[in-house]
């Protein structure tokens, strides 16, 4: 019995641990800036121009706020790192297909993969996330 309990406890605590691990480092934090380049959608026979669209990343500790025009998400994301670089997957709302960013820590930008027919948009660190 007391030996289950032990066991419980140190599980208990290794889990606590590995939940914190997902934390992305304080130098990758703050506001990232960029663009969508603008690109064309066929509907049926019509061609639609979508134009440039300015986007903004705000990478947090452990949640990422993203605005894309007039539209504004927030979600917790998950990490997985490749190599040199950083791939932060979020879901949004409503949404079955997931964001995905590439975060190259050498050049401090990122690139958000875009969504067929949208290109990837390519974000540069422009400093620290505002004071709450």
């Amino acid at each position: 019995m007391k030996r289950t309990r032990a066991l419980f406890i140190l599980l208990f605590i290794i889990s606590f641990t590995q939940l914190n691990a997902q934390a992305i480092k304080r130098k990758y934090r703050g506001v990232y800036l960029g663009a969508i380049p603008p690109y064309e959608i066929k509907i049926g026979q019509d061609t639609l121009v979508v134009s440039a669209t300015r986007i903004e990343i705000y990478l947090d500790r452990d949640s990422l706020y993203l605005e894309i025009g007039k539209y504004r998400y927030a979600s917790t994301y998950r990490q997985e790192k490749v190599e040199d670089e950083i791939i932060l997957i979020l879901e949004r709302e409503n949404s079955g297909v997931p964001e995905q960013l590439i975060l190259d820590p050498k050049n401090n930008s990122m690139t958000r993969k875009g969504l067929y027919p949208q290109p990837d948009a390519i974000l540069v660190r422009k400093g620290k996330l505002p004071r709450r």
